[in-house]
């Protein structure tokens, strides 16, 4: 149970510096202003609820209490009942937030001089000055190396989690259509379904997969059967620190013509991750 409930504001008294790194404090709260301010946070209430929250608590010297349970209780309004092991809400929204704040500074905030991230298996954000602006070249440089490596991305076998077992066939043929529809975004590169087949039934961290098959991203989904409902799950990870950019259910019945389902499905997902991914993909003409 959480002792008390609060609802940190921009105004409540602070240290004069930041607690991990020596940023005066009001610096800081300029630039939570200013990114909530622009189009990419002030049309996703949430996302700005959560960078708002966790930096007033880093600030206060409670970044040690930034839990999952917490930040799901004070931020998403979840009961205090939450389970964070049976609901991943925080994780995934914490993947998001984690593209969000990279899409800002390639964007909106490239000029910005403090630079507000969330460490790997963190949800503390850490705070620091950009170096100083004689290496514009370089910087440009190095963003479009980012928005290279972000476009990348594997689509691993989809797992079959029916009772019975007996979906097998059904996996393999979406896990095809789903690369077919993926591969027609550009300039997103995917890698080929031979290359992906080795982690099939595995259970491996997303981030070594994409070490060893050298992509940002990796979406993984599984399929389960009852009767005649289907219900298939998909994930889109970032492969840098294993954390969720997006997740989605899809609920049919398995009456469907199976080739049409497959097709919509996939059709679905090649969506999602052109919506998800950074730098925007476009169909190939």
């Amino acid at each position: 149970m959480i002792a008390e409930k609060t609802n940190p504001t921009m105004n409540s008294p602070l240290p004069a510096l930041a607690s991990n790194l020596e940023i005066p404090v009001t610096e800081i709260r300029e630039q939570v202003e200013r990114m909530l301010a622009c189009d990419l946070f002030s049309r996703s209430e949430r996302m700005s609820r959560f960078l708002q929250f966790t930096v007033e608590q880093s600030l206060a010297g409670k970044a040690s209490n930034l839990k999952e349970y917490l930040i799901g209780v004070e931020v998403f309004d979840k009961p205090e009942t939450l389970d964070p092991r049976l609901d991943p809400i925080v994780r995934v929204e914490a993947g998001r937030l984690r593209a969000k704040l990279r899409e800002y500074y390639e964007t909106d905030g490239r000029d910005d001089r403090i630079l507000i991230a969330f460490p790997p298996r963190s949800y503390a954000p850490s705070f620091q000055r950009r170096p100083d602006a004689g290496l514009a070249r370089e910087s440009s440089a190095y963003r479009g190396q980012m928005h290279a490596a972000r476009a990348s991305l594997a689509v691993l076998p989809f797992a079959d989690l029916s009772r019975n077992r007996d979906q097998d066939y059904f996996c393999d043929g979406l896990t095809e259509e789903v690369i077919g529809a993926v591969a027609q975004l550009r300039p997103l590169r995917v890698v080929s379904r031979t290359s992906t087949l080795r982690f099939k039934g595995k259970a491996d961290d997303v981030r070594t997969i994409g070490e060893q098959l050298n992509v940002r991203t990796v979406l993984e989904g599984s399929v389960r059967r009852l009767d005649q409902r289907l219900r298939i799950t998909v994930l889109l990870a970032d492969a840098a620190d294993g954390y969720h950019l997006w997740s989605e259910t899809f609920d049919r019945t398995a009456e469907d013509d199976i080739f049409t389902l497959q097709r919509e499905i996939a059709s679905a997902i090649s969506s999602r991750v052109r919506e998800h991914l950074a730098p925007p993909v476009a169909s190939v003409q």
